[in-house]
């Protein structure tokens, strides 16, 4: 199934699909007779018996709120996470890439986990802004996983039970903010701020229940920059996958449903390209994922 949130910004209410329709989560369940109807994506995945929900809601989805989803602005499938993760370093063409221009041997002997402020989500096809504080705005098509089921030092074997669904991210980077080029210190690393700014994470278009993959296909995954290809791999290009990602950080952390980890990027990123692509205002970056969608966004000035 299809989730989605829509709506003004900062309002958005959950929704599934149904054809070009959204169907109002909230309506639906209330339609169903379902205790605590939910408006909020997040809300809704806390619930333990979420996914037998949505078989229920379905067979009522005839009689809900409906609205065209062409007619309203669509939202980060969950828009405000607990917890926004992302895997660095974490795809082998990308590895490959770094060395080659950087010279130095970068690959990990175990996943490297950075965060995201839950501020620098916006929506799939929402404006990007391009502050001004940076001139290397970078682009990154990675699969976001969403977690729909409480978890905590996890085996591998046991992830699948514990995903809700799979959606399309954007990772975008200040890449001389990220990077710090600071000649006094040429270690020093600023990736959280870097990464963060607003509108940094466009995420979307829908989160596709786990239910509707065959657990560890590859799936297709492309970045275009005004149509032209940068990016252009699969998930088989993952260093550390899925089910290794998310066991390893719940030895740390407890992950709630609802929070949101993006995998990793294969190659093609602006940063090593010669001369480097990075993006600037009036360009259209898209990133599309097999089995879930495209998301299109236009870099605006700030």
């Amino acid at each position: 199934m299809k989730l989605v949130s829509y709506g003004p910004f900062g309002e958005e209410r959950a929704g599934m699909m149904d054809g070009t329709d959204i169907v109002d989560l909230e309506s639906v369940m209330r339609c169903a007779d379902i205790d605590r109807p939910a408006t909020d994506m997040r809300l809704f995945l806390e619930r333990d018996d979420w996914r037998q929900v949505l078989d229920r809601a379905w067979d009522q989805r005839s009689a809900a709120t409906r609205v065209d989803a062409k007619s309203v602005r669509l939202g980060a499938p969950v828009p405000l996470p607990r917890k926004l993760l992302i895997a660095g370093a974490n795809t082998k063409s990308h590895i490959a890439e770094a060395v080659s221009v950087l010279k130095v041997a970068v690959a990990p002997k175990e996943p490297m986990i950075l965060a995201k402020a839950t501020s620098s989500i916006c929506g799939p096809y929402d404006d990007v802004v391009h502050p001004p504080e940076t001139g290397k705005l970078d682009y990154e098509v990675e699969l976001g996983v969403v977690i729909g089921r409480k978890c905590r030092r996890i085996e591998a074997s046991e992830v699948r039970a514990h995903v809700a669904g799979f959606t399309v991210i954007n990772e975008m980077s200040a890449r001389d903010i990220q990077l710090a080029e600071h000649e006094d210190n040429p270690f020093f690393r600023v990736h959280f701020i870097g990464k963060s700014f607003d509108t940094f994470n466009p995420m979307g278009p829908v989160l596709v229940t786990v239910d509707e993959f065959e657990w560890n296909k590859p799936l297709k995954m492309k970045t275009t920059v005004d149509g032209e290809v940068r990016q252009s791999d699969d998930t088989d290009d993952l260093y550390f996958g899925v089910e290794a990602l998310i066991a390893y950080i719940s030895q740390s952390m407890t992950l709630f449903p609802g929070d949101v980890i993006a995998t990793g990027s294969p190659a093609g990123v602006g940063n090593f390209m010669n001369p480097p692509g990075f993006l600037k205002p009036g360009q259209t970056v898209s990133c599309e994922i097999e089995g879930i969608g495209v998301i299109r966004n236009r870099i605006v000035a700030g």
